[in-house]
């Protein structure tokens, strides 16, 4: 990492700062308006007012018990690059840690302790921004007909089509000095990395260590007390930020820790003092192979819960599905959204010529060179209102008339024709851009190319759930896990039904099928609803699996049993549909796992007996639902393992106690935003569908 601060040493030569937002929703963060707020600003994820102070103390208790706390965390967002030891020593770290926060820049502080004095330097938001999007998950349902459906005379009722169409919709988806001070505090660095005034402290009493932070201007509540005597006893380290004097809290940007260590962890315990219920981490790992959680289980999401129809909306947001099988699996689980090359997030931070620097320095005129600043598309990074403020000040005039810096410079040719301008300095504003906006995006794009694999993972936690600290494990055994997941919306074509009126079966992409929408035999159409009470009734959680470094680990929850018997329910309320098309049969079973567990038998039932589920078990007999290709023979043969085939017991992680130190280990608290979320565990090969014959409907009837 160029430009750092060496924790040990004198001298800090900050790298380029960025601006976070204080509003966060789970996709769009914006701050101001016109052109240049959809330009400046930038992806986070999360919903709601981040009123965080940091992730440890804000610098004063709230004047009113009842109020919502002041340091409210709504979500954390970091990216940790794993680097081996060419020796065979423990691997680099280098975690990249985005902070939120709004209110009044004397009032920010932000403390997370790690095992050793770190490396500090300032990263960029368009970082997170640009991984959220290339590794969010997708829900494609493509539309698909079977059959010929009955068409109206031209006299006949019209209507438009309902649940019908050709295609995918693509659902819903980142200078200092080393010494000790008095009290038995060991200050290794103190000092400007970017805007922060930073330090990098530790003690072995905790006591003094509470002492310097509270003497400093941080507020150590009892909770956060208690915590510290913790950490402390493990002998950690401690990095405290505040803002530096003159600093506003636009130019708050992520901080970056370097330092040698087995493997990363959060630190949920600290977070869940400042946590707001069902708070997001999201992270990314990049490194050589998939990394796995450890003393969190790992869960897989049910697909058929999955509301194709609507992209997947269901998925996220913290009553999401995702939440809900994290609640389902104890509340200390991860889903792996996305494992596989880091090839995905080629060039999305950023490409070889893609800021035009000398284009920049030629503009003789603030409106020039403005004008040249937005073509570039740089007015898109947090920092652009920033830098333009500093280097091109409005006039006094025009700030007293109520205009807004984003009004200012996307009108700025007409104010410089009528306003004298305050002096300004575009040489040096092009310097600051390379330093701050350029130079950290090149850093980041090169940290992503250089390791070949990512990781993302992705929760939803509440602060009396964070009693323990994850870790995150290099595991070379598990395969890749894609963020795209496919499913077919089957109209189910017969001579009695108009097209839009026919019925409309799920078909997911590891074989099992159910009825989504019942048909009718109206003479014109009827907009029949998705009607998804039943499937809605499913766990969320297919499977949750224990992790280890090794081997699939050991499969703690299996829903396989209760899903296989909450679709045959679904399908039993469809009954006109199934004796229509299937004579009666039963659904097929739930298939094998990622963790390699034998398909569950059909439910059975009918004319025709339940067949085996994609991943094995024993089918009751021949069907149109056969077992699909990577599960076992359809006559009860022996069961291929899934994706993930195998087993091995797999291991928690219990929080190390007080006085019993555990080293080498990174803890890190953030406070971010994490954006959108994928299952994905297991992908299976599906078997030829027929050719889609989906096509617009027009007065109840496909067009000829």
């Amino acid at each position: 990492m160029d430009d750092v601060a060496m924790a040990p040493t004198n001298g800090v030569r900050p790298r380029g700062p960025t601006r976070r937002w204080a509003r966060r929703s789970r996709g769009l963060v914006s701050g101001a308006v016109g052109l240049i707020l959809a330009l400046a600003s930038i992806l986070s994820v999360a919903s709601g007012e981040a009123r965080a102070c940091g992730g440890l103390f804000c610098d004063r208790p709230p004047p009113d018990p009842f109020a919502p706390l002041p340091v409210a965390q709504n979500g954390e967002n970091i990216v940790f690059a794993m680097t081996p030891d060419p020796a065979g020593g423990a691997p680099t770290l280098e975690a990249h840690i985005q902070i939120l926060y709004t209110g009044d820049a004397g009032k920010f502080s932000w403390v997370v302790p790690v095992e050793a004095a770190p490396e500090l330097g300032v990263g960029t938001d368009r970082l997170f921004s640009a991984l959220a999007t290339a590794t969010a998950p997708q829900f494609r349902a493509t539309s698909m007909t079977d059959g010929q459906c009955r068409i109206l005379p031209p006299s006949g009722s019209g209507g438009s089509a309902a649940g019908s169409g050709s295609g995918g919709a693509v659902g819903m988806g980142a200078g200092g000095a080393a010494g000790t001070s008095g009290g038995g505090v060991t200050v290794s660095f103190q000092g400007a990395v970017g805007p922060f005034d930073a330090a990098v402290i530790m003690s072995t009493d905790p006591g003094a260590l509470k002492k310097w932070l509270i003497d400093n201007g941080y507020t150590v509540s009892d909770g956060a007390a208690a915590l510290i005597d913790r950490y402390v006893a493990e002998q950690k380290y401690f990095v405290a930020l505040k803002l530096l004097n003159g600093v506003g809290v636009q130019s708050i940007q992520p901080i970056v820790l370097k330092f040698r260590a087995p493997e990363p962890c959060v630190p949920l315990r600290l977070t869940a003092i400042a946590a707001n219920p069902d708070m997001p981490v999201l992270l990314w790992v990049l490194g050589d192979n998939r990394v796995v959680p450890d003393g969190y289980h790992e869960i897989e999401i049910d697909e058929a819960r999955i509301n194709w129809e609507a992209g997947g909306s269901n998925y996220f947001g913290p009553k999401g599905l995702v939440s809900q099988a994290a609640n389902e699996a104890g509340g200390k689980a991860f889903i792996t959204e996305y494992a596989g090359t880091s090839s995905i997030a080629q060039r999305v931070v950023y490409s070889n010529g893609q800021f035009d620097l000398p284009r920049l320095d030629a503009a003789a005129t603030p409106p020039t060179y403005v004008q040249a600043f937005i073509s570039m598309g740089l007015a898109s990074d947090p920092q652009a209102l920033p830098l333009l403020s500093q280097y091109i000040p409005m006039p006094e005039a025009v700030k007293q008339m109520g205009v807004t810096a984003s009004q200012f410079y996307n009108n700025i040719s007409s104010y410089w024709q009528t306003y004298a301008f305050p002096p300004f300095d575009l040489p040096g504003l092009t310097k600051a851009i390379s330093q701050k906006i350029v130079q950290p995006r090149i850093d980041a794009q090169m940290m992503i190319d250089a390791h070949p694999y990512l990781t993302r993972l992705n929760t939803y936690i509440s602060p009396e759930e964070m009693d323990q600290d994850p870790l995150f494990l290099v595991n070379r055994d598990l395969p890749p896990v894609s963020n795209m997941h496919m499913a077919v919306l089957r109209t189910m074509c017969a001579s009695e039904y108009l097209y839009c009126n026919a019925p409309i079966r799920l078909e997911l992409s590891d074989g099992r099928k159910t009825w989504i929408r019942h048909g009718s035999t109206a003479d014109s159409c009827q907009g029949q609803p998705y009607d998804r009470s039943r499937l809605d009734l499913l766990p969320s959680a297919q499977r949750a699996w224990a992790r280890a470094a090794t081997g699939v680990g050991q499969s703690v929850i299996d829903n396989s049993q209760d899903i296989v018997a909450g679709l045959a329910a679904n399908d039993a309320a469809f009954p006109t549909e199934q004796q229509r098309f299937f004579g009666g049969g039963g659904r097929g079973g739930v298939g094998g796992g990622a963790g390699g567990e034998p398909g569950l038998p059909g439910a059975g039932g009918g004319v025709v007996p339940g067949t085996g589920g994609a991943g094995g078990g024993s089918a009751g007999g021949a069907s149109p639902d056969a077992a699909s290709a990577d599960g076992g023979s359809s006559d009860g043969g022996p069961n291929i393992p899934g994706a993930r085939g195998g087993s091995q017991s797999g291991c928690g992680c219990a929080v190390t106690e007080a006085g019993a130190p555990a080293r080498g280990r990174l803890l890190l608290s953030v406070m971010a935003v994490g954006a959108g979320l994928v299952l994905g565990s297991r992908r299976r090969r599906r078997r030829a569908e027929p050719k889609d014959t989906s096509v617009p409907v027009m007065d109840g009837r496909p067009p000829d």
